[in-house]
């Protein structure tokens, strides 16, 4: 169901682009041809191109890439930082804020220790845990090193409490499954399982307030419904994408 304070009334002009949403999609539009710029250049610097550094042009220039931009109002994690899911496109991003966090947030704990109430499953879901209280840890595999996951991170290693405030996410996600020309402003689900568990009331979640850039770049915010209803995710890519699975044309 359509978010009624962003339903446009027929014959009604669209509301302005949200200047937020509008500086990160600048960010995410610099940060990328940054890195085709830079990791094209490495030769003529006399650095030496490896596998990694072609690897990530490539993708960067067509699909396996997202590069995301994040703004946070949350206290004591007050940032705009830009991120890309791709570690050595990551590093050479301009200004770069955000190395990605820890290791132990980037790599993320098993499905068996999330579900595990041992102590020495405890131990590493607090060593690799982020938002309020250390209380999310990333699913391991991958998914702590996506570009929102790592915006969350280094957020996370602010020292604030993470909680109350708000996170607006940018996201240019190119996924390698999407046809040739687009891209989406969706999180994963992985990402959205997180962004959920941020935005949940206080004590299961962090009561930080949410918001995905559209295609429009107006600011959709995450709403108990979206996290909680079974077809939440393609309600929301429905309002952030402009259909019920994450893709939209460049």
């Amino acid at each position: 169901m359509p978010n009624p304070s962003t339903t446009v009334l027929q014959g009604q002009p669209a509301p302005p682009a949200d200047p937020d949403c509008v500086e990160l999609a600048d960010n995410n539009i610099t940060a990328r041809q940054a890195i085709i710029d830079e990791l094209g250049k490495r030769r003529k610097k006399g650095k030496r191109k490896t596998k990694k550094s072609k690897a990530a042009r490539r993708k960067a220039k067509g699909k396996g890439m997202t590069v995301g931009s994040a703004k946070s109002t949350v206290p004591g994690a007050e940032a705009t930082m830009t991120t890309s899911s791709d570690g050595t496109a990551n590093a050479v991003i301009p200004n770069q804020q955000c190395g990605g966090g820890t290791p132990a947030q980037k790599q993320g704990v098993s499905q068996k220790t999330r579900d595990s109430k041992s102590k020495r499953a405890q131990k590493k879901k607090d060593k690799a845990g982020v938002l309020c209280g250390k209380s999310y840890a990333h699913l391991g595999g991958g998914p702590g090193a996506h570009a929102e996951a790592k915006a969350i991170n280094c957020l996370t290693n602010m020292g604030g409490p993470m909680t109350g405030g708000s996170i607006t996410f940018n996201t240019n996600w190119r996924s390698g499954k999407m046809d040739n020309g687009q891209s989406s402003g969706m999180p994963c689900p992985h990402c959205y399982e997180m962004m959920c568990h941020a935005a949940a009331a206080k004590p299961e979640g962090c009561g930080i307030k949410i918001y995905i850039c559209d295609e429009k770049n107006q600011k959709q915010e995450l709403s108990e419904d979206d996290c909680n209803s079974p077809d939440g995710y393609s309600n929301l890519s429905q309002r952030v994408d402009g259909a019920p699975t994450p893709g939209r044309k460049l």
